[in-house]
């Protein structure tokens, strides 16, 4: 069935659409021209997409324009006053998390592109978005690594509270690690950035640059931010002590711990609640369709905005759970 300016409901003729079959049947070992051609509804559910990416975007950038408009109140109400907008290593991380989230959101913004020209191939600008992709998705995942064992360790442990050099340090060094990871990929292999197919990332011809490379740091935030922020809740409450050998004990719980503080402590768990909402039906998703092919793409257009709108998630857990970070309230 030919549709108008395209075979079955693309824009593709009937040599790019034969390809672009072929190239979607078979990623891991095709050898031809990369191309993916794009229905009408799978036009759309990139649509939506790119708008669950553009609403992230625009809630960092108003965070950050009202993280600028508190240096320049401090500055000047407190010309001469002892005051940073990093006061602590929490500063530091939440800061990096809302710059990768600006990224990770500009790599769905790309999307755009595919959707209106209703085709996806190989070439500067796909490379241009799996690169992007790359450095967003697991620049977030390291943060919230980061943050999880910060967060613990400073709490319950009562080490590292202004270690704002070593908060700095681990930043840069997930920074470099970032660069190298995806610097070399596209440097060695040959068709590195592929469309998959809806949009570009890195080919399923190399699994494991994949799964190193993303999908392992991700598990590991997950996992991390359930296996801290549970037993950092159970701490607050009073069910679990600390003593000075940095040995847990399980008591009672404290019945001084007023409504007030237990609805603050509940806060905490939002963190592994609302990341484990976002990663994994993401995960799960790519992982059936890179081995099964049989995802619709409703669904993977469902997970993929959901995924979308983490930045916007974050900025929304930073005023609901952390909301003295990065100059915030102003006395």
């Amino acid at each position: 069935m030919t549709a108008i300016g395209g075979v079955n409901g693309t824009v593709c003729n009937a040599q790019q659409y034969n390809q672009s079959q072929e190239f979607r049947d078979n990623t891991a070992n095709y050898s031809g021209p990369s191309i993916s051609c794009l229905t009408h509804g799978e036009s759309i559910g990139l649509v939506f997409a790119a708008e669950a990416s553009t609403l992230s975007c625009i809630c960092v950038i108003i965070i950050f324009i009202w993280i600028g408009r508190n240096v320049h109140w401090y500055r000047k109400t407190f010309p001469n006053g002892n005051w940073k907008l990093f006061q602590g290593p929490a500063d530091i991380y939440m800061f990096s998390l809302f710059l990768f989230d600006l990224v990770q959101a500009a790599g769905g913004i790309l999307n755009i592109r595919w959707a209106h020209n209703g085709i996806v191939t190989t070439g500067p600008y796909c490379t241009a978005q799996g690169i992007v992709e790359q450095v967003g998705e697991l620049g977030v995942a390291l943060i919230i690594l980061l943050l999880a064992i910060h967060t613990f360790v400073a709490a319950v442990l009562q080490v590292g509270l202004k270690a704002r050099g070593v908060a700095l340090s681990l930043v840069c060094l997930a920074c470099v690690f970032i660069t190298l990871w995806v610097a070399i990929g596209p440097d060695i292999h040959r068709n590195y950035e592929t469309p998959t197919p809806y949009w570009c990332w890195i080919s399923p011809q190399f699994p494991r640059e994949r799964f190193g490379g993303e999908t392992i740091w991700m598990w590991i935030a997950l996992f991390a931010s359930a296996i801290l922020y549970i037993p950092l809740y159970f701490w607050a409450e009073g069910f679990w002590s600390v003593d000075e050998r940095y040995r847990f004990h399980w008591r009672d719980p404290d019945l001084r711990v007023g409504y007030t503080q237990r609805r603050a402590t509940l806060r905490i768990l939002l963190y592994p609640l609302a990341y484990s909402l976002v990663i994994l039906p993401l995960t799960i998703a790519r992982n059936v369709q890179f081995r099964l092919h049989n995802v619709p793409s409703a669904v993977t257009f469902s997970v993929v905005s959901f995924f979308n709108l983490s930045g916007a998630i974050n900025v929304l857990l930073c005023l609901i759970v952390r909301p003295r970070l990065l100059l915030f309230p102003r006395p």
